[in-house]
């Protein structure tokens, strides 16, 4: 699954990205999307980050770098 961090880079599982807020980073682990559109799916939490308790909307993530 691909979608978009807060700004406009592609994440996709195994992108290395840093909670917005926090400082804390992590890399992606999974992301839960099924029967959401592409427009929910960058605004709820469906990401699931290593190191990182919880869920996070794409919006919340700033991409770090790829796999």
């Amino acid at each position: 699954m691909m979608t978009y961090d807060r700004n406009r880079n592609v994440i996709t599982t195994g992108s290395r990205v840093m909670i917005n807020g926090t400082g804390l980073t992590g890399v992606i682990k999974a992301i839960h999307a099924d029967g959401l559109s592409a427009r929910d799916l960058r605004r709820q939490a469906t990401v699931e980050v290593d190191g990182a308790e919880g869920q996070f909307a794409p919006v919340e993530l700033i991409r770090l770098g790829m796999h």
